[in-house]
């Protein structure tokens, strides 16, 4: 680290120059304001185009993404339904406040006009920042923010036509190089171009570190529905000259003589994001989505102990909130505002007897190979081709007394084409904590203003809500008959799965489309492989 020196001369100028500011700021007292805009279409195509996300918005921040509107032969095109109400770019940057996690609850400065644009049971498109179905909103007692509560929207419902098709190269350094620059401090301020940020930092010296272009690493605490805290490392990377983007994450769980030590380590390359939607006069929806030349390897060791002879044995999942996904927005799609996410989830489901029982488990998948998934009206097929592979690499399994069993499942890499991004707007808020939207919630169930609002319950993390997808599913199971028994038997199984599908709820179908299995292998491995322990021999 370091801190800039020899500032005399810009201070001398800084104080000069921020008197000067300070006149001339009294003599304009004009303010521009956002107005919506008075169609509700918006076409580009082709590369070299002006891209309405990149103008300057109070909110908005200079972020990473992807550009797919650069790339030869992208077309976007969207004319937004009656049923939809528009609030433009300018005042959700003046107003925005928040979002919770999953993007159910908005926070808005309260006003007149942007109440205005909220009915519930219709659609609203808050530019930059999501397309979403309105269900109620209260006004926050302490804040006197506006709350808007939300649920997913129906494309085909909230737009009366669109045209988006693109294919994008995305490439991992050039995103953590992005980032990087993200991150990176902006030259020092002068005196007489930016007096008021050179005043600031001549009364405040900044302080710089260095950071690294290829490499994302933190920790945090997640408490689970069993309320029990699980300590979470995570390290993103792309290593040397390489193409490949290493996830590596460690869990740990410590809670009600239950303790779990799970390690998940996958590496992805290079690939290609491949997408169209269409929806003509005849409201007929078309959806295709493809990942080219994607290739994924995962690993999953974990280690689980009892040490107490009553231990809940609640099942717990959860899909990793950030920062232990990485969320990569479409940086011109502010009128249909979407990201690509790299995430993962988890389901953990302990069935031990007593204490003083152990297993341990590692186990391997890798899968490679063009994939998608089409929709045309009410027909839906796989596209492309891929093959997979598994293995378990190491099992033990130790129960001094009576049996037990575990399931232990994750959903990792998964990569996710969705509606929505956060990455554009500078709120410290950004998501709102856990407890604030628990608070906001019963806000808007005690004090709706309009609309109705219900709690929404725990989902299941390995389905997809809102997006379309590819993701590698490990299942993983361990079972002892215990030492007690006759011929003490451990038997260890693994289904791998690679899966490719779209939420049908979020197009507009009337039902879940069901994902489509692109591999799946199955391996199981018995201790001892005999008849009694439910082997052929």
């Amino acid at each position: 680290m370091h801190i800039r020196q020899n500032r005399s001369i810009v201070r001398l100028a800084a104080v000069a120059a921020g008197i000067l500011l300070f006149a001339i700021c009294g003599c304009d007292k004009k303010r521009s304001t956002g107005t919506q805009s008075s169609t509700n279409a918006l076409s580009t195509s082709g590369p070299g185009v002006s891209h309405p996300g990149q103008r300057w918005v109070p909110g908005m921040k200079k972020t990473w993404g992807l550009r797919p509107l650069d790339q030869p032969g992208s077309i976007f095109h969207v004319e937004y339904s009656a049923n939809t109400s528009i609030v433009d770019l300018a005042t959700v940057g003046r107003t925005f406040r928040g979002v919770s996690a999953d993007h159910r609850i908005f926070l808005f400065e309260d006003s007149p006009e942007l109440r205005a644009r909220l009915i519930p049971g219709k659609y609203v498109l808050f530019e930059g920042l999501d397309l979403r179905k309105v269900d109620a909103y209260a006004v926050d007692p302490k804040s006197k923010n506006l709350i808007v509560g939300t649920e997913k929207a129906s494309l085909s419902q909230a737009l009366k036509s669109a045209q988006v098709r693109f294919k994008m190269p995305v490439n991992f350094r050039d995103i953590f190089q992005q980032y990087a620059a993200q991150l990176e401090p902006s030259p020092p301020a002068s005196a007489f171009t930016d007096p008021l940020r050179a005043l600031s930092e001549w009364l405040q010296p900044p302080v710089f570190a260095d950071i690294a272009p290829n490499n994302m690493e933190g920790a945090f605490e997640y408490a689970d529905t069993d309320f029990a805290v699980w300590k979470i490392q995570y390290h993103f990377y792309v290593p040397g000259d390489s193409n490949n983007m290493h996830l590596d994450l460690q869990l740990k769980r410590e809670a009600n003589g239950l303790n779990v030590d799970l390690s998940a380590k996958a590496q992805m390359n290079n690939f290609i994001q491949q997408a169209a939607l269409n929806i003509g006069d005849n409201g007929v929806l078309q959806f295709d989505i493809r990942d080219l030349d994607f290739d994924s390897d995962m690993d999953l060791d974990w280690t689980i102990k009892t040490s107490e002879n009553k231990t809940p044995m609640n099942e717990v999942r959860f899909k990793l909130p950030k920062p232990a996904r990485i969320s990569i927005p479409l940086m011109e799609f502010t009128e249909l505002p979407m990201s690509l996410d790299i995430s993962e989830a988890l389901l953990f489901h302990p069935a031990f007897t007593t204490k003083e029982e152990v297993a341990k488990g590692g186990f391997h998948i890798n899968y490679s190979g063009d994939e998608g998934f089409s929709l045309d009206g009410s027909q839906t097929q796989v596209e492309g081709q891929g093959e997979g592979d598994g293995a378990i690499n190491q099992s033990f399994a130790f129960s001094p007394f009576a049996s037990f069993g575990l399931v232990v499942a994750v959903a990792m890499p998964r990569v996710e084409l969705r509606m929505g991004t956060d990455e554009l707007w500078d709120m410290a808020e950004i998501p709102l904590p856990s407890a604030l939207t628990e608070s906001l919630s019963d806000v808007l169930l005690n004090n709706t203003i309009a609309g109705q609002w219900v709690k929404k319950q725990m989902g299941n993390p390995l389905e997809i809500e809102g997006a379309a997808y590819l993701q590698m599913v490990i299942s993983t199971t361990a079972a002892h008959s215990g030492e007690q028994s006759l011929v003490p038997c451990q038997q260890f199984t693994l289904v791998a799965t690679g899966q490719t599908g779209v939420d049908g709820t979020w197009l507009g179908k009337n039902s879940n489309i069901p994902p489509k299995d692109l591999f799946t292998k199955n391996i199981v491995q018995r201790q001892p492989d005999s008849k009694i322990c439910g082997g052929d021999k």
